[in-house]
């Protein structure tokens, strides 16, 4: 789980090492400066405790993936917070947010699943150690800190949730081919990284194919890279229904794909192969009947010694093999190798894909329950559907702050009317509510607008200070309010980061402490103490852990823009950019230009070489892109070997500057790989016009590549002809 947000699974027992650590060392140093004020009993707690700070070191290392190591590991922690809730007497108020110390780890790392039971322990053991203690107020300091601790849990696991969500969604993007929905390159490479990684052997042997579309060229030729990328998507659709749901189907790029078989035990590859080239048939004549649907499956088997690099050369190779054979119409195969072709007197249907086979789903059933449905239902489903959609709309952090300000309003409020916070006259209290109340209405104003978070700077301080007012007013009940306060700064340090918490840390731990202090509570100073660290220690390792995810998340989605053969950016990436631009330009500033870009004769790449090597080439050519024009334009992979450049305000003339030059960077760049190959390619540009969409826009790019590349070709027979 908790590689799923970038952390190493020794997280928790390193987290461990400095919670339980620091909690020894506060309770040692409060016998030091303080003797009298610490319960023998307590001291002792407070070595166990260093003691199990201790041996989260070595559980760092023997014991990451031990469930029960991990619970023994926070059950400690309870029973030293229950143990120290009986031997310390009437002192035990000063310690009721140790509990903290044992709730961060489970509420961030681990989420729900561990948090929930901790946390009920935890309070109920609280809510007891308070209301049994002689103090001010004490029914209402109880409900206050519970309910302070149950918000700092939740908000936490409500960070985990979404921080992992966020990650989980990057990270599917990032080794997801945004076309076709299929893994991409570096998906491949990882899975084949893991299969090469349980050595050669029985049960660990996998296979790899590789699958090329014959003649899909002429379908963007012909027609336009919509219904190029038509096919793409259907052929990848049907491949996906030929596999096992543990085997891998990839786009490496173009009209390519890879499918990696984990396990071959037992399976028939010949079979598979013929099934895949079924599958290729099938979907491009539903998708373009009218270019010969055919195309080439090879196989590869795993071998010892293999390596990324050479498992995906043999398998291009092999494929490389198999188009060959065809084109000497020898009809020649060997192991592996299947030439699929197209059979005309083959109808579509007698091609039926693998779910379909296995698999007969009655629309029938569907709809009678749809009909069956009863219209009140539909209502609360609809209204229930509106009010999701609507939450999902509004900016998470200002949303979340707003909620988490109500149980503060309601608690007050409440508090306030039962008298449980005499001598706050009730007036007092119940303006604080509104003042909370106010401040959540504007977090789900400011939700709604997508304010500036930074905003956030003015609100954090405004509650601290209603908090500090009505702690004030309520004199010596005061001290069931003052742990609202650690609260505010928790919440301060993950929502806005170091230097803005680190603030808040100083004026509410500072009032907290002067409150607990001059407010003459019982147990004042150590309450100071022990509040004060144990709010800094978890702020301190809720903002490294807090650092380290949002890094991770932040890397996925970097590279979930990025095309993963050419690190250039990939279709996702450029649709965003065009949208923009397309924006800046509507305000008037810029007028853009998409360059479009299209390699002549590619795939005699391919196949008179092998993918290798045309992926060799793809790279040069994009090198040779992104050194021709500026850094500030926008170059990206189109898909293939076709590329856009996004000139955000090119001047008169420059396009066609650029246009020369990036003709001739790009000839150069594939005569250095395949000089007996042509080297041109087609080069053209779309200039925005007022008042056209990103979409629109995009899609006049496409149909001038395609123009570009008929002209291209004209030009090509005229001068052989002539």
């Amino acid at each position: 789980m908790l590689a799923e947000v970038g952390l190493d699974a020794k997280a928790g027992w390193l987290a461990g090492a400095v919670l339980y650590g620091t909690a020894g060392l506060a309770t040692a140093g409060l016998q030091l400066m303080m003797p009298e004020s610490i319960p023998t009993g307590v001291f002792y707690l407070g070595l166990f405790t260093l003691v199990i700070g201790a041996l989260c070191m070595p559980g760092a290392i023997y014991l990451t993936n031990a469930n029960w190591a991990t619970h023994a590991r926070l059950l400690a922690g309870l029973s030293i917070f229950l143990a120290g809730a009986i031997v310390a007497g009437p002192a035990r108020e000063a310690w009721v947010l140790l509990p903290l110390f044992v709730l961060v780890t489970p509420a961030y790392l681990y989420g729900g699943r561990y948090a929930m039971t901790y946390a009920v322990l935890a309070t109920t053991m609280t809510a007891v150690a308070l209301i049994t203690t002689n103090g001010p107020a004490r029914i209402a300091h109880a409900l206050v800190t519970v309910g302070a601790i149950w918000m700092i849990v939740v908000a936490f696991m409500v960070a985990e949730s979404t921080t992992r969500k966020l990650a989980r969604l990057n990270r599917r993007l990032a080794y997801t081919d945004p076309l076709t929905g299929l893994a991409n390159t570096r998906r491949l490479r990882t899975q084949l990284s893991e299969a090469l990684a349980k050595g050669f052997g029985p049960g660990n042997a996998f296979a790899l194919f590789a699958i090329d579309l014959d003649n899909f060229k002429l379908v963007n030729d012909t027609f336009d890279h919509t219904t190029g990328d038509r096919v793409l998507r259907a052929v990848a659709e049907e491949l996906s229904a030929e596999v096992d749901h543990f085997d891998l189907v990839a786009r490496r790029g173009g009209d390519e794909f890879s499918v990696l078989v984990v396990d071959i035990d037992g399976r028939d590859l010949d079979s598979l192969a013929r099934s895949l080239g079924d599958a290729i048939i099938r979907a491009r004549r539903r998708a373009c009947p009218q270019i010969t649907p055919s195309g080439s499956v090879a196989y590869v088997r795993s071998q010892a010694g293999d390596s990324i690099a050479s498992i995906l050369q043999r398998a291009d190779d092999e494929l490389h093999h198999v188009k060959r054979a065809f084109h000497a119409a020898d009809g020649e195969s060997g192991e592996g190798r299947i030439v699929v072709m197209p059979v005309v007197e083959r109808p579509a249907d007698a091609l039926p894909s693998r779910a379909a086979r296995e698999v007969r789903v009655s629309t029938a059933v569907d709809e009678d329950n749809a009909l069956r449905t009863s219209d009140s239902g539909t209502r609360v489903r609809l209204g229930y559907d509106a009010v999701r959609e609507w939450v999902r709309s509004l900016d998470p952090r200002w949303w979340f702050s707003a909620v988490a300000l109500l149980p503060a309003a309601v608690a007050i409020a409440m508090l306030t009317i039962a008298g449980a916070l005499e001598p706050l006259p009730p007036q007092i209290g119940l303006v604080a509510a509104c003042g909370y109340l106010a401040l959540s209405a504007l977090g789900v104003y400011a939700a709604r607008r997508h304010w500036n978070v930074e905003i956030m700077n003015f609100g954090f301080p405004v509650a601290t200070a209603i908090t500090c007012w009505i702690v004030w007013k309520a004199e010596e009940s005061g001290t069931a309010l003052i742990d609202i306060l650690p609260v505010l700064v928790l919440y301060a340090f993950y929502f806005l980061g170091a230097k803005q918490g680190a603030g808040l840390f100083v004026f509410a731990m500072g009032a907290y402490a002067a409150f607990a202090i001059a407010g003459d509570y019982q147990y004042g100073i150590q309450r100071a103490v022990i509040g004060v660290v144990a709010v800094g220690v978890c702020a301190a390792l809720v903002l490294k852990v807090r650092n380290v995810t949002m890094r991770f998340t932040r890397q996925h989605a970097e590279l979930s823009e990025i095309d993963a053969l050419t690190g250039l950016a990939n279709v996702r990436s450029l649709q965003m950019r065009v949208g923009d631009t397309v924006a800046a330009a509507q305000a008037g500033t810029v007028r853009p230009v998409i360059v479009t870009i299209d390699l002549d004769k590619f795939k005699l790449v391919n196949d008179r070489y092998n993918h290798t090597i045309g992926d060799r080439v793809i790279e040069a050519v994009a090198r040779a892109i992104s050194e021709t024009v500026r850094n500030e334009e926008t170059v990206a992979r189109r898909g293939g070997d076709e590329f856009f450049v996004l000139l955000r305000d090119p001047g008169e003339g420059q396009v066609e500057i650029v246009s020369e030059r990036l003709r001739s960077a790009i000839e150069h760049a594939r005569k250095r790989i395949c000089p007996d190959l042509p080297a041109t390619a087609s080069v053209g540009a779309v200039r925005w016009r007022l008042g056209e969409s990103a979409e629109r826009f995009m899609s006049r790019a496409d149909a001038a590549m395609h123009d570009e590349k008929l002209q291209t070709r004209s030009r090509g027979y005229h001068k052989q002809t002539a």
